[in-house]
């Protein structure tokens, strides 16, 4: 690769920073410019109305056109910045963003375990974050984040409202695969590389991370348990020295919660998917994060011994 492309490693942390802030503008911009011309053939010539109708969801057309404007976000936002930076970065693109080489095939067995084990941890820390309020002078400001959690919430389910198998397979691809790939790429591939040369402290560039990430979901009464998968996410990084074991461990998670909206939805199930995973039982709950604490041991056993993951290329 010609020298004249890696002048971004000889900078510093920050400037490094502030290069992946412009190119998440530039290729999101970008994107959703080409996005809209790709989309006029599908959705006609207004589509900057129809933009505009569709978060109402009243028509399966606005569904249609949010989950095409997700996927052209996700493309944006998340995998073509990442690529360009690594790209930008090292010769060794494949490398840099440690997606070269499988995790053990253990790790990969525990983590598959684990999304399922720590959901009642997930979703007790869900109830105790939902709870949390704000002081009276800040009362504004706990309305405005209120709202913003149900309008999520309310683009969420409009997005899994289906009884299909078109519809699902459409939503694991998007809001599973799309969203694991391009989350993971970005925040753990990138910006947790990033954090930890600059604050020389690993652990340190998985919390500063993780924080970024639950914050970037504008979902603030579920900040806690989102910022806990972040750390889990993290880690499971840092112990297997490969992106795939996050991405994996991020599309089982969300793509459970796909499946089973859908199977609710079609009332295959009788548990709401908010509730589902939930233990109110004290010694069940217990039981279920000693578990997740011994398969948490299980990745960290078969980790790679004597590799950084904040190594520079």
């Amino acid at each position: 690769m010609n020298t004249s492309l890696k002048f971004l490693q000889r900078q510093s942390p920050f400037s490094q920073l502030m290069t992946l802030v412009a190119l998440i503008i530039v290729t999101a911009f970008l994107t959703f410019f080409l996005g809209i011309l790709l989309a006029v053939p599908f959705f006609g010539s207004d589509i900057f109305v129809l933009i505009a109708q569709a978060s109402e969801m009243n028509t399966p057309q606005d569904i249609a056109l949010l989950k095409y404007l997700q996927v052209v976000s996700q493309a944006g936002i998340f995998i073509l910045p990442a690529f360009v930076f690594a790209a930008l970065m090292s010769d060794r693109l494949w490398h840099y963003l440690q997606m070269s080489t499988l995790p053990d095939a253990r790790q990969m067995l525990a983590v598959f375990f684990l999304v399922f084990t720590i959901l009642p941890g997930i979703n007790w820390l869900m109830e105790i974050n939902a709870a949390m309020s704000l002081p009276s002078w800040l009362q504004g400001v706990e309305s405005w984040m209120r709202a913003s959690e149900d309008e999520a919430a309310r683009l969420t389910e409009g997005f899994l409202a289906t009884t299909t198998p078109g519809g699902l397979i459409a939503n694991l691809f998007i809001i599973a695969l799309m969203a694991a790939v391009g989350e993971e790429l970005l925040f753990r591939g990138i910006l947790q590389k990033l954090f930890t040369n600059w604050l020389g402290n690993v652990h340190l560039g998985v919390l500063v991370t993780s924080v970024l990430f639950s914050m970037f979901h504008l979902q603030f009464f579920g900040f806690l348990p989102r910022l806990l998968l972040g750390i889990l996410f993290g880690y499971m990084l840092v112990w297997s020295g490969s992106l795939w074991l996050p991405v994996l461990a991020h599309f089982i998670n969300n793509a459970s919660a796909v499946l089973v909206y859908y199977f609710y939805n079609r009332g295959a199930i009788t548990t709401p998917a908010e509730d589902f995973g939930t233990i109110h039982n004290l010694p069940l709950l217990m039981l279920s994060l000693l578990v997740s604490a011994a398969l948490l041991f299980v990745i960290y056993q078969y980790r790679k011994k004597g590799e950084k993951a904040e190594v520079r290329f």
